[in-house]
């Protein structure tokens, strides 16, 4: 999730929009990703999924792109 602010923006934030389009917008082949987490940040991640109405991958994805922009 990527928190708002009132800067300018800066040439990362023009990178990490073109990364998330390139992740978001692709038909390229996927691949999956198993991690192990807590039962209980299993249930907070699947409560915060279902208030936004997306799916734990959409989350999962653009929690990475953002992690890869760094």
């Amino acid at each position: 999730m990527m928190a708002l602010s009132a800067k300018r923006p800066s040439r990362g934030d023009e990178a990490r929009k073109r990364i998330l389009h390139e992740v978001t917008e692709t038909t390229e082949k996927k691949k999956r990703l198993n991690a192990e987490i807590e039962e209980v940040l299993y249930r907070k991640i699947k409560i915060k999924a279902v208030e936004e109405g997306r799916s734990i991958s959409d989350i999962t994805r653009d929690l990475w792109s953002e992690y890869l922009s760094k």
